[in-house]
């Protein structure tokens, strides 16, 4: 017969409590993360603004019936592409140098909300930006089950929890800063 010191099958001894997260922080509003989403949509938008005005303009004029004439105008309007280009990489890092320091993009900055684990610590930022928004945006690429993903993972947002299926996957919250 085995004593309790040497019996490696035996329950732990000690007690034993589930770990409660600190409730010291508030969900952010989904006002506060719809307007925190459009601000960051529109400063990718503005990025490229000046190429899609290049490329109306030069589509208005010269494509007529051609359907190549987007491709023929898109490379035509060359150098504002490229600083589209760069300027949404700039984008991209300051959002991943907020995301790094404090889980916050652009827009969630702005609006005083910020990303953290379901038990409040720090978020990393291969959990909040690979997790979060490159799985969410392969997920979405998916024809026909991307589109019904989208329209699930927007209205997530409702529960009672006001976590979407991206939260749901990177095991985080919004919450005011």
């Amino acid at each position: 017969m085995a004593t309790e010191s040497n019996d490696l099958y035996a329950p732990p001894k000690s007690a034993v409590k589930d770990v409660v997260g600190d409730e010291t922080f508030e969900l952010s509003s989904r006002a506060a993360r719809l307007a925190a989403a459009m601000l960051d949509g529109f400063l990718a938008f503005i990025c490229f603004a000046p190429a899609y005005i290049k490329n109306f303009a030069t589509l208005a004029q010269h494509a007529r019936g051609n359907p190549m004439g987007v491709w023929i105008n898109l490379a035509k309007s060359g150098g504002w592409f490229y600083v589209g280009v760069l300027g949404a990489l700039v984008v991209l890092a300051i959002d991943l140098t907020l995301l790094a320091r404090n889980g916050q993009t652009i827009g969630k900055k702005a609006l005083g909300i910020k990303v953290v684990r379901v038990d409040g610590s720090p978020v990393s930022l291969f959990r909040v930006f690979f997790l979060r928004y490159v799985c969410n945006v392969f997920l979405t690429l998916i024809p026909v089950a991307g589109s019904l993903y989208s329209l699930v993972d927007c209205l997530m947002i409702f529960g009672e929890s006001r976590r979407t299926v991206h939260d749901r996957i990177a095991d985080t919250i919004v919450i005011k800063a």
